[in-house]
């Protein structure tokens, strides 16, 4: 019998963990965190209880059979072992809510992923963007390969998010089949992946399904309407255009590093305006990576010793100084006082997803206070990766599932379809037969 466990991510936007086992195998996923609830950068790692402590912070859930040996034992845990049914994780992209917790499984559990999610997440790793350590035993996955595990058959899935490399999953049980989204948009560069990702899916007896953008406002999804204007990432690129070619200096932009398309899409844009866009090291790296025919600048101020993509160019603070007009600088918040020697020079400040995330993060509101106390003006570009509520229900509609099981939503109640034969909302722990 096929069970499907649902132990987090639920009724929050973030840390999903479903488990789907049979008689020979568990195939996990995702396992990122919910850092808006439960992370606070003000507590110190401990050194050698750090995956521990995540799990007693109730950012990872206490699983067995996932963990080494020495956090098992420390939790109560049952470590993972090879032998008996084979434990494996999938993950459907590299966002830190999907991913995060990676770090912290046992060296040995095997984790699927894209292949250009684990290019991705190599890069992530050498420029010292993970929490704890690299998780050695990941296997790279074509778009439209399968794999199977043990008495179960998984297919990647490419689908459209607002990060590289995300796709979404077609699992193959004895008992039934079983669509996992991930992410995903239809306002993006490609919508006709997301499009593709629904048909291929056509028929799964359950769907599990984002619902991020259902979290706030009241939504009566069964009567929305496909919008007949909508916002799209080619839009925002118009938009940082034209303050672009409306600034008489220097550019500031703030995007997420591993929206690595947005980025170099912006690198063309700027050229188009006459400018050079300037990029922090691990930036410039993700683009490198991904687009290495791609001519890209670092900014000798935010090196920080790390490593440099083979024939990138250097801009110091001197020639931003010098032609500010010639410029758009990429700065990390963590590279926010670098403002103070370039106040002069700023002509705007383009806010477009990076961290600081949104008001919930108490560094938001300093970094517009400071950004106000140095006269520069602001500008908040930002576009979610998050399908609106028709294409949600459009998504849904395409696979008409015999199950629909909505999460990562604050509200997944509200997400629904009139071509479904039942709807279930889980509590955390809950185990579904399929």
């Amino acid at each position: 019998m096929t069970k499907v466990t649902f132990y987090r991510g639920l009724r929050e936007i973030g840390g999903t963990v479903v488990a789907v086992e049979t008689e020979k195998a568990v195939c996990l996923f995702d396992f990122g965190f919910s850092v808006t609830e439960r992370a606070d950068s003000k507590v110190s790692l401990r050194e050698g209880h750090i995956p521990q402590d995540y799990v007693r912070a109730g950012m990872l859930p206490p699983l067995d059979g996932i963990y080494d040996e020495s956090c098992a034992s420390e939790l109560g845990l049952r470590p993972y072992r090879r032998g008996g049914k084979e434990y494996f994780f999938i993950i459907s992209h590299m966002h830190i809510d999907h991913m995060g917790g990676l770090d912290m499984l046992s060296p040995h559990i095997p984790v699927y992923m894209s292949s250009d999610s684990l290019r991705l997440y190599r890069r992530l790793a050498s420029q010292g963007e993970l929490t704890y350590r690299e998780h050695r035993n990941c296997i790279g996955v074509g778009y439209g390969q399968c794999f199977s595990v043990g008495d179960i058959s998984i297919k990647a899935v490419q689908i459209d998010h607002d990060c590289i490399g995300a796709c979404g999953y077609l699992i193959d049980t004895p008992e039934g089949s079983i669509c996992y989204t991930g992410d995903y948009r239809f306002h993006g560069y490609h919508p006709e992946i997301t499009e593709a990702f629904a048909e291929t899916c056509r028929g799964a007896d359950m769907l599990i399904t984002e619902g991020v953008t259902v979290s706030s406002a009241d939504v009566d999804m069964l009567a929305c309407e496909r919008p007949e204007v909508m916002r799209t990432e080619r839009d925002l690129l118009s938009e940082t255009e034209a303050i672009m070619r409306s600034s008489r200096g220097l550019v500031v932009i703030n995007p997420y590093n591993r929206n690595v398309e947005r980025v170099h899409e912006l690198i063309d844009k700027a050229a188009s305006c006459g400018r050079r866009l300037v990029l922090d090291a691990a930036q410039a790296d993700y683009v490198k990576s991904f687009y290495p025919d791609d001519t890209v600048y670092v900014y000798a101020e935010t090196i920080h010793g790390r490593s440099l993509p083979g024939g990138a160019g250097i801009v110091d603070r001197s020639m931003l100084l010098e032609s500010p007009e010639s410029y758009v600088l990429q700065l990390d918040y963590g590279d926010q006082y670098e403002l103070f020697d370039l106040q002069g020079a700023v002509s705007a400040y383009i806010h477009m997803d990076g961290a600081p995330l949104g008001d919930y993060d108490p560094s938001f509101a300093k970094m517009k206070l400071q950004l106000a106390e140095l006269d520069i003006p602001y500008h908040y570009l930002s576009l979610g990766g998050h399908a609106y509520p028709y294409f949600l229900r459009h998504m849904i509609d395409v696979i008409s599932p015999r199950i629909l099981v909505p999460l990562h939503s604050k509200r997944p109640e509200q997400v629904n379809s009139e071509h479904i034969a039942e709807r279930i909302l889980p509590y955390e722990g809950q185990t579904i037969e399929l």
